[in-house]
């Protein structure tokens, strides 16, 4: 359920270079200022995940089961959602600090109403996320990005290409952005050229 919530005023703002913040962004600050106590309890617990794995396939089932809890309609939630992004990524990519960020936010609101205090408590957790999805994002603007590896070994027991030729065999999947996709390659590594990796770990390491 929704309660009431003063205007939303539109100065400029550290996060957007002293622009003033886009329409969609004061769309979403009010939606949120006019959830209900409760919702905007909850509400943080669910921003907080979303805004730091946004490609995770299960916020949607989570966004829609926020919604049906606290009775608000789905659309404003995202907006909601979407605003606070934009928010805080803009900081996150200023480099603002607590401070600065907390002026953006009165500049906003006024003064700070209580429902936006969460924002500022999780805002350096978050914008420590945000800068590191946005140095993968600088990468991945200029060629392919290694997010995370898979791996199992295997034994080669038998094959029509020789009789009694056995091994060893790490598969490795490597997962990475190209772009905007997220891509995965499966390749298979022998003892000999593991160890090659190995090699080359300790010498990054040294």
């Amino acid at each position: 359920m929704e309660g009431t919530a003063g205007p939303i005023q539109n100065q400029g703002l550290h996060c957007f270079g002293g622009n003033p913040a886009p329409p969609p962004v004061l769309a979403g600050l009010r939606n949120l200022l006019v959830f209900a106590d409760s919702a905007r309890e909850g509400f943080w617990d669910l921003l907080s995940p979303v805004l730091a794995e946004p490609g995770d396939p299960g916020h949607p089932d989570r966004i829609s089961g926020f919604c049906q809890e606290h009775a608000l309609v789905e659309a404003r939630v995202l907006e909601a959602i979407q605003a606070c992004d934009s928010l805080v990524h803009q900081a996150a990519a200023f480099d603002l600090d607590p401070d600065r960020f907390k002026q953006d936010l009165t500049a906003l609101t006024g003064n700070i109403p209580v429902s936006l205090d969460p924002l500022l408590g999780h805002f350096q957790a978050l914008k420590n996320e945000l800068r590191g999805r946005i140095f993968q994002e600088i990468l991945a603007d200029h060629g392919k990005v290694l997010l995370g590896l898979d791996w199992r070994v295997d034994n080669v027991v038998s094959s029509d290409r020789g009789i009694g030729v056995e091994g060893t065999v790490v598969m490795l999947t490597l997962r990475y952005r190209d772009g905007d996709r997220l891509e995965r390659i499966t390749l298979q590594l022998t003892p000999v050229t593991l160890a090659e990796l190995k090699r080359f770990a300790e010498r990054i390491e040294g």
